[in-house]
């Protein structure tokens, strides 16, 4: 049985909307190619921008769901520090 949306795993989740972003970015090619305007490029590639970090968004809460805590030991907060420093340098 297919994932759902609601059961499906943070790497098909992930792997779907990189593959979306493959096809917008096509698509933001061919718009530069036929020569459209520019304010239509730039409002594509911030939709590109946005699922970029939507991607990034699911990467993270995984990362600090599933590789930052152990039931032993509880949370790596140097890796939570590195992951969070990475992560706000761009935000």
């Amino acid at each position: 049985m297919p994932a759902t949306k609601a059961n499906a795993s943070p790497r098909d989740r992930m792997l779907k909307r990189l593959r979306r972003l493959e096809g917008q970015i096509r698509g933001v090619q061919a718009m530069i190619e036929e020569g459209r305007e520019c304010y239509e490029i730039l409002t594509q590639i911030m939709a590109i921008r946005a699922a970029l970090e939507g991607v990034a968004l699911i990467l993270v809460d995984n990362y600090l769901e599933n590789c930052l805590y152990s039931s032993e030991q509880g949370v790596d907060k140097t890796k939570l520090m590195k992951t969070l420093q990475l992560f706000l340098k761009k935000w």
